[in-house]
């Protein structure tokens, strides 16, 4: 007896070409999301690059003015106007001027250790120079996140401390070392 051969429909081409679709969605999806990432660890690190540059700029202009916290505020002055014509554009949306009083007060503390940022960056690197300084800052900015993100402290995401994360504060530890000979 011969099996007939049965008809393809319209509703299972369909269903085919939907779970296809799906698949297709969900893999650009991840795609886009791993792209996404990407760019912000590359738009990081340009940051980070920019750090020495500041601290050079920075520390020349208070050599200039034979005064640290001056250049310092004088940074501050010029970066507040720059993100003042950034909040004028409403490029980021409009902003929430409610939730200011909402807002715990030691998250306002962000400014004061900014402030302490720049005023120690101008001054070490006149004195020991940028590479040294930069390294030791990033070293503790490091291990500062690690153990912020630790214990999610301050309302971040807990990353435990795995033995990856273990041994790459032993490397940094070591590069410290090294950048101090």
């Amino acid at each position: 007896m011969l099996h007939p051969i049965p008809l393809i429909t319209p509703i299972m081409i369909n269903t085919c070409f939907g779970r296809l679709s799906a698949i297709a969605l969900r893999t650009c999806s991840a795609i886009t999301t791993r792209c996404q990432i990407c760019l912000y660890l590359l738009l990081a690190l340009l940051s980070g690059a920019l750090l020495p540059i500041q601290a050079n700029l920075n520390a020349q202009l208070a050599r200039s003015l034979d005064s640290a916290p001056l250049a310092a505020d004088i940074s501050y002055l010029v970066g507040t106007v720059v993100l003042v014509a950034l909040l004028a554009t409403r490029y980021f949306g409009e902003p929430d001027w409610t939730g200011l009083p909402k807002t715990p007060i030691w998250s306002l503390m962000g400014g004061v250790l900014g402030a302490w940022y720049i005023v120690s960056s101008t001054y070490f690197v006149s004195v020991v120079g940028t590479t040294l300084t930069l390294g030791f800052v990033v070293g503790g900015q490091a291990i500062a996140g690690i153990i912020t993100d630790h214990f999610g402290w301050l309302g971040v995401p807990i990353h435990r401390l795995t033995r990856h994360r273990r041994f790459a504060i032993g490397l940094l530890l070591v590069a410290l070392f090294f950048l101090v000979q």
